[in-house]
């Protein structure tokens, strides 16, 4: 390792493991694997992230004892007034506001997630939007303090051209291959259909249900072309009511919520599925690319960031447009699946983990 002060890779609270923090640990990785002293930067860590890593890893819990005014006021000690910040990159927005809000500069920040992507975006208040608008103001002032903003897609560097005024950078993340490699499945007997996520209402479990629904009850019924069945892992809070969607819709038979399923739950999941269901607003969508590493052709939204690599590959039916646009995708998606549209085609070029955080660690000039 160098004489140089550790990277800090800044996340506000580790409340789980999602993407975000699976990104953090694989620039943290390709850090420590070059020699570069890294650590992870939080508040709180619920989870215990050292334990997901590969590599030795530190983690600095600031331990605030009360809410966002006790959160200012440990990162600043932390900071130690010095307010220029080369070897911080921040993950998300939330960071980026504090990390502002303390008064450091020339940061740099991995943006996950602009306000189109929280959860609140659909029905979000006029007091809500000010609010918003304020914190743009302020997180943007940060950004363009010598440091790099960088994304994973067109749609996030859109994003953050209208809410900072700034150019981001891209840098495409990828994935893990699947620990058995990858392997073409051909459709026989039942066509699994797999989604893999929070079930909350920014993932759009409701245009699925929908969707299979306004199939199944047209003349030609989807379950007369198709013996599906669709599988969702993951928690959430909107279960419950969507449960009761798909009893009212009359699919609620084909229709299996999960919950929380471990990595070998996960992994025979994916082995046994025949096409892989997107239809959220993604800053880019690891799921999806897992999902094709795995041999699985996947159906996602063109406001799904991993989209933009993905328009011309018999891999990926795109769709765009509103809940009804769905249908007519997923019948497509689902007939090519079945038919092996897929079948035989090399996949569209991916980025692994170790080059995107290579890419990011040369656009924040650390190598």
């Amino acid at each position: 390792m160098t004489n140089m002060p550790p990277i800090e890779i800044f996340i506000a609270e580790v409340e789980a493991f999602g993407g975000a923090e699976r990104a953090d640990l694989a620039l943290s990785r390709w850090l420590y694997d070059h020699g570069i002293a890294n650590r992870i930067l939080t508040y709180r860590d619920s989870v215990g992230l050292a334990k997901y890593a590969s590599h030795p890893v530190d983690v600095i819990t600031l331990n605030p004892a009360g809410g966002f005014r006790s959160k200012l006021a440990v990162l600043k000690q932390h900071f130690a007034g010095v307010s220029a910040q080369p070897r911080l990159i921040v993950s998300g927005y939330q960071p980026a506001l504090h990390a502002t809000l303390v008064g450091a500069r020339g940061f740099h920040c991995l943006m996950h997630d602009t306000p189109a992507l929280f959860s609140d975006a659909a029905h979000r208040s006029l007091k809500a939007k000010l609010r918003i608008k304020l914190q743009n103001f302020l997180t943007a002032r940060g950004l363009r303090s010598g440091g790099t903003t960088i994304v994973t897609s067109e749609f996030l560097r859109s994003e953050c051209r209208k809410d900072f005024g700034i150019e981001a950078q891209i840098a495409r993340m990828g994935g893990l291959p699947s620990a058995d490699g990858f392997h073409e499945r051909a459709y026989s007997g039942t066509l699994n259909l797999l989604s893999v996520s929070r079930i909350e209402n920014n993932k759009r479990v409701d245009w699925m249900l929908q969707s299979l629904a306004a199939l199944e009850h047209e003349t030609t019924p989807l379950s007369s072309r198709f013996d599906w069945q669709l599988r969702l892992a993951g928690k959430g809070s909107q279960i419950d009511a969507l449960r009761s969607m798909a009893e009212s819709l009359g699919i609620a038979q084909r229709v299996h919520f999960l919950g929380f399923v471990s990595d070998g739950e996960l992994k025979q999941l994916i082995q046994e599925s025949h096409l892989f269901l997107m239809p959220a607003l993604q800053g880019f969508g690891i799921p999806a690319v897992e999902a094709l590493q795995s041999g699985m052709p996947v159906l996602l939204h063109r406001e799904s960031g991993v989209s933009d690599i993905l328009l011309d590959t018999p891999w990926a039916t795109v769709f765009e447009g509103g809940a009804k646009a769905m249908a007519p995708a997923l019948l497509q998606a689902m007939t090519q699946a079945a038919e092996g549209h897929h079948l035989g085609h090399p996949l569209p070029p991916i980025n692994t983990e170790e080059e995107w955080a290579e890419r990011v660690a040369k656009l924040c000039h650390w190598v």
